[in-house]
């Protein structure tokens, strides 16, 4: 070779090279997109609570309603001051100063509350006062309640402190404001108000809390309220209908999706169903170690599906524990839960039989003599166990957890109901994570077999070409849709966790909102219907019906089925040949006899004028 084609060999080298570092590169830019934006949306999601906490108005308790006399104000006192702290809030500024005078009376009006608690109780006190402008009463007795409980009074000279009682506490809950207080835990909102027995017996015998003549519940003319179509009326409130609300714009495109949901897994439940028969028919092959692992995601995939099919056919049934939308996320019902565990434990698991897959691939292709030798060792058998165990064991942990810890139990994400997940942080962290890392190594392992296969060859005369087996192109095919399919759930299921908080942020925004009657054109649905693309599910389920077309290429013998088809044409053209043969007979022999028919008819006709003659 001339000096020329050398230099040329070398630079041709070193572009594959660099190629081939970039190719890397990308590929973890890739998968590393998924983790950028979950992290990017819960610093956004932090800075926006950060954000709202200082964005407090100072009409959130109408400081006229809490002035009173120090007659009709009651309070207990505690000698356990120990930290003093100036209030810098709006919210209850006239009337701390107005206890102070009645309680310490002399000089700095300090609070037992740190500046970051007090920005806390701020948004808290923000979130309630919606629901207090349509409680007049509620709001005008229990203002100074939610002073005193929220920010006690100090007095660290003496070391007292001044706070809510016992008594106003029951008084509120229990009798004007209770319709208030259940409308509060509907919305999540039950572990922001006092635990009333924890609270101190009050060391006056005055309330700060008087009971209305006219009776000791006031609803404010909620009883008039009507409700959206796809709400129902609770409690004097309006609340979302597990069976009818729907995230989509319309109710067309709900059922577009549900329909299309539907046939995507059908038609992926047919596949399914027919490579496992074939699998079995040809058991020697498709069995064997390592394609076993393909059929082990197939089995995993006709789990899935069917649980799919199942929701599709009694989704109202299955997934509402009550009328009531707010009460079933409150209490998932067991279908929700056991689908969650199914959702959660295959989609990990298909990652997994797909990765070690890839790996024993990986394995063979760049380390031959060591895996012929681990065959006739026998040491594949042990290989196989311990993927197997691992496989079967390493997604249990996550799914424990999410039936025993409360926080993180699952729930339904989306309405229409379909699956069920875990709460945003544990879905990211026991989900997407493991298979994004699953994928990610996946896909490198591949391109290193692609890499190392075409440096086998001669860059500029193709000599000595690498070619792969058949099986082994079969195989790749499985990889690559199993990689399509798994790319694209990974970048929805990342958007759907990122979203997760803006989310539910946004639906119950609109369900208090809604929530004291519906007035056309108030409440913006935008602010949620918007969010996700419903559709996105009904693509992923369309590609995962493609796998087992993929398995199914990798299963079947092609000369096997060219063959059984050339006999069912043969048989068919056979078939046919004998009906026309039959036919062609058949008209054959009527026309002769009809012939015959004729003739003897005119030998009759002849006869009988012969005899008239």
């Amino acid at each position: 070779m001339s000096s020329t084609g050398k230099k040329e060999l070398v630079i041709a080298k070193k572009i594959e090279s660099v190629f081939f570092i970039v190719l890397l590169a990308v590929v973890l830019g890739l998968f590393t997109v998924p983790i950028i934006v979950y992290y990017r949306s819960t610093s956004n999601a932090h800075n926006s609570g950060i954000n709202n906490n200082g964005n407090l108005s100072e009409g959130a308790i109408n400081n006229t309603n809490v002035s009173q006399n120090c007659t009709e104000l009651s309070w207990s006192q505690d000698n356990d001051a120990s930290k003093c702290h100036e209030y810098t809030g709006a919210v209850c500024r006239n009337f701390l100063h107005q206890w102070f005078q009645c309680t310490i009376g002399e000089g700095e009006l300090n609070i037992g509350v740190s500046q970051q608690e007090q920005n806390q109780h701020e948004q808290t006190i923000a979130s309630l006062s919606p629901y207090l402008e349509f409680y007049k009463q509620c709001q005008q007795q229990s203002s100074a309640f939610i002073c005193q409980y929220f920010f006690p009074l100090a007095d660290c000279s003496t070391g007292k402190s001044y706070k809510a009682t016992k008594e106003d506490c029951l008084l509120i809950s229990t009798g004007v404001c209770s319709d208030l207080w259940t409308l509060a835990n509907n919305f999540g909102y039950g572990s922001l108000l006092p635990d009333c027995s924890t609270l101190p017996n009050a060391a006056n015998s005055t309330s700060s809390v008087t009971i209305p003549g006219e009776g000791i519940n006031d609803t404010n003319g909620t009883d008039g309220i009507v409700c959206r179509e796809d709400f129902v009326k609770i409690d004097l409130i309006c609340e979302p209908r597990c069976d009818s609300f729907e995230q989509t714009r319309s109710h067309l495109d709900a059922l577009i999706m549900i329909y299309s949901e539907v046939v995507a897994t059908s038609m992926g439940l047919i596949f399914c169903v027919i490579a496992i028969i074939v699998a079995v028919k040809e058991y020697k092959t498709s069995l064997a170690y390592p394609s076993v692992l393909v059929f082990f995601q197939v089995i995993d995939m006709i789990v899935f599906v069917i649980l799919l099919i199942i929701t599709a056919i009694d989704r109202n049934g299955l997934y509402c524990s009550s009328v009531s939308l707010l009460e079933t996320l409150e209490n998932p019902t067991p279908f929700c839960k056991f689908s969650g565990v199914v959702f959660h434990y295959t989609f990990v698991n298909i990652a997994l039989w797909w990765f070690f897959h890839v790996a024993i691939f990986f394995h063979k292709v760049l380390f031959p003599f060591q895996a012929n030798r681990f065959e006739k060792l026998g040491r594949n058998k042990y290989i196989f166990a311990t993927v197997t165990i691992l496989s079967i064991l390493l997604p249990l942990p996550a799914v424990i957890i999410c039936l025993s810890v409360d926080k993180f139990k699952y729930n339904i994400y989306r309405f229409p109901t379909l699956l069920c997940i875990s709460n945003g942080d544990m879905w990211f962290y026991s989900s997407t994570l493991p298979m994004d890392v699953l994928f990610a190594a996946g896909v490198i392992m591949l391109i290193i077999v692609f890499w190392a296969m075409r440096n086998k060859t001669n860059f500029l005369k193709k000599k000595n070409h690498t070619e792969l087996s058949t099986a082994e192109k079969k195989i790749l095919l499985v990889f690559t849709t199993y990689i399509i399919f798994g790319v694209f759930i990974l970048g929805h299921l990342s958007d759907v966790t990122a979203k997760s908080g803006k989310f539910e942020a946004a639906l119950r925004e609109y369900f208090e909102c809604e929530a004291f009657g519906h007035i056309p054109g108030k409440c913006d649905r935008g602010t949620f219907d918007k969010i996700y693309n419903p559709y996105m599910s009904v693509t992923a389920y369309m590609l995962m019906s493609l796998i087992p077309l993929s398995v199914l290429n990798f299963i079947l013998k092609w000369r096997s089925v060219k063959n059984t088809g050339n006999k069912a044409v043969k048989l068919t053209k056979m078939y046919s040949s004998f009906l026309y043969r039959g036919k062609s007979s058949f008209t054959t022999s009527s026309i002769s006899v009809a012939d015959e028919l004729s003739s003897k008819s005119d030998k009759s006709t002849e006869i009988s004028q012969d005899t008239a003659i």
